[in-house]
C-alpha cells in the first residue's frame, strides 16, 4: 500500500506563506532604480533646469546610461515620470545627446578611492565590465560621458555641478557651432 505523502499546498495554521525574493521598493525591474540616483535627478539635474531622459536606453548593447543630457531645449519634448522622475520620455521623438551621465555608488562600483587594492566581490567585477561596456560605445559614438561617485555627490556637490557645467557648456558650444554653419 502506498504511503500518504504531505500536500506542499498545504500549511499549518503557524506557518508563513513563502514571498518570492524581491530587490525591494527602490529598484525598477527593469533598470534598476536607485535613491542615489533619484537624489543626483532632484539636488542637481533638476535644480539645473537641465533637459534629460532618465535609464537612457541603448539597445545595440541592452544597458541604460543613468542619465542622457541634451543642450537642446527649445524643442517641446514628451514628459514621463520613471519611478517619480520626471523627465524627457526617449521614445518616437528626436533627443540629440550632449551628455551621458553614470551616477556611480561606492561600493557598487568599487570607488577606487576606497576600493583600491581591495579583492573585489563577483558583483563589483561584473558591474566593472558593464561600465568598460557603456564607456566603449559613448566613445565609439563621440558622446562625452560623465561618471559621478557617490562619494562626490553626497560630499563635494560643488565638485559635482562644476563637472556638470562644464559638460553642458561644451555642449552648447558644439550647438552654437552647428547652428552657425
Amino acid at each position: 500500500m502506498k504511503q500518504p505523502t504531505k500536500n506542499s499546498t498545504k500549511q499549518t495554521a503557524n506557518a508563513k506563506p513563502k514571498k518570492k525574493p524581491s530587490r525591494g521598493p527602490r529598484f525598477h525591474k527593469k533598470y534598476g532604480t536607485s535613491k542615489l540616483e533619484k537624489d543626483f535627478a532632484v539636488n542637481f539635474l533638476d535644480k539645473l533646469n537641465l533637459t534629460y531622459i532618465y535609464q537612457y536606453e541603448v539597445k545595440e548593447i541592452g544597458r541604460f546610461f543613468d542619465f542622457a543630457v541634451t543642450s537642446y531645449t527649445e524643442i517641446d519634448y514628451v514628459m514621463e515620470s520613471k519611478d517619480g522622475i520626471k523627465c524627457v520620455k526617449q521614445e518616437k521623438q528626436l533627443f540629440p545627446l550632449t551628455l551621458l551621465i553614470e551616477v556611480d555608488g561606492d561600493y557598487y562600483h568599487s570607488n577606487p578611492m576606497l576600493y583600491e587594492g581591495s579583492e573585489l566581490s563577483p558583483m563589483q567585477k561584473h558591474n566593472k565590465f558593464v561600465d568598460k561596456q557603456k564607456d566603449q560605445w559613448a566613445g565609439m559614438h563621440c558622446i562625452p560621458l560623465l561618471r559621478i561617485w557617490e562619494y562626490d555627490i553626497r560630499n563635494n556637490p560643488k565638485k559635482v555641478i562644476n563637472e556638470i557645467l562644464k559638460y553642458v557648456a561644451e555642449g552648447n558650444k558644439k550647438k552654437q557651432k552647428k547652428e552657425n554653419k
